[in-house]
């Protein structure tokens, strides 16, 4: 599948279609740091195998979109200006972010779609639908919140890992493989077994690019959006929420607290599942998103 580019406000969104372009289509968006590539090929095809028209894309600061220059050296110092309530030098929110997802829809001329965001994706699902809900036919948020300040907290020694520095994938790949190895087991569940020779075939992939990610940006955009209780009464397409009970990201409660929010919304519960996709849970999801874009 080659990737291709488009110019979308002021910048450049790299995008993958999958199925007929005359099929309703399903836009995924990706999570903090990630690239489109965590939408993996099989789960693509298996929405392609039920009908519809998928795409895929990397948001800005992530895989081979455009990066914004930020100015800050690492999350401490970031965390600490954010503290301070500023903002750096060309910060942006998650609804500029949805506005690139809508800029895209528009380049291609697709008038609605079905959204399907996971974990910061599902946060820029829910602005994106509040937003513009005369272009959602559906949405599917995955591993996500609502941001409201007063839900349980990131595991800390999640946290902890997150904060830390990652090395260099060129200079010190056994000390990369070993740091991300680690934080990709954590946050798996127990569900299904941690395939690792599997998740460093996905991280080799990602690092292909010269940046795989910058996720100072994507920190910046969370905190600018912050919690708005209104933003869920704005949500009026039918709406499906999936999580997993052993995320270690953003706890159960997060879950809980947006099916509460979003009225009418459907919950998928999923025993044993983290803060990511295994691939052999792409069926159950894949089967939910289709049968909720079939109301």
């Amino acid at each position: 599948m080659s990737s291709k580019y488009i110019n979308i406000n002021s910048i450049s969104i790299c995008y993958e279609q999958f199925g007929k372009e005359d099929k309703e289509c399903i836009l995924l968006i990706s999570g903090l740091g990630s690239q489109m590539t965590r939408w993996n090929l099989d789960f693509c095809q298996k929405l392609v195998n039920k009908g519809f028209h998928v795409i895929r894309f990397d948001n800005r600061d992530a895989g081979k979109s455009s990066f914004i220059e930020h100015k800050v050296a690492d999350i401490g110092k970031l965390m600490e200006i954010l503290k301070q309530g500023k903002f750096p030098e060309n910060a942006y929110s998650l609804l500029d972010m949805a506005k690139d997802a809508i800029g895209l829809l528009d380049a291609l001329k697709i008038k609605k779609a079905h959204i399907v965001g996971r974990s910061m994706g599902g946060i820029i699902t829910q602005v994106l639908a509040a937003k513009f809900p005369e272009r959602v036919l559906s949405t599917t948020i995955i591993m996500s919140t609502s941001l409201n300040p007063e839900l349980p907290e990131t595991a800390p020694d999640v946290m902890q890992m997150i904060m830390q520095k990652t090395p260099d994938f060129e200079t010190d790949k056994e000390a990369f493989r070993e740091k991300q190895l680690k934080f990709a087991k954590r946050i798996s569940g127990s569900l299904i077994p941690f395939d690792e020779d599997a998740e460093w075939k996905t991280l080799v992939e990602e690092n292909q690019c010269a940046v795989s990610a910058q996720t100072l940006g994507h920190i910046i955009a969370m905190t600018l959006t912050g919690f708005t209780p209104e933003r869920f009464d704005k949500i009026k397409a039918p709406t499906l929420i999936i999580h997993g009970t052993e995320d270690p990201i953003f706890p159960l409660a997060c879950a809980e607290d947006l099916h509460i929010r979003i009225k009418a919304s459907k919950f998928l519960k999923i025993e044993g599942m983290g803060h990511e996709i295994p691939i052999l849970l792409n069926d159950k999801i894949v089967n939910a998103i289709s049968d909720l874009a079939r109301i």
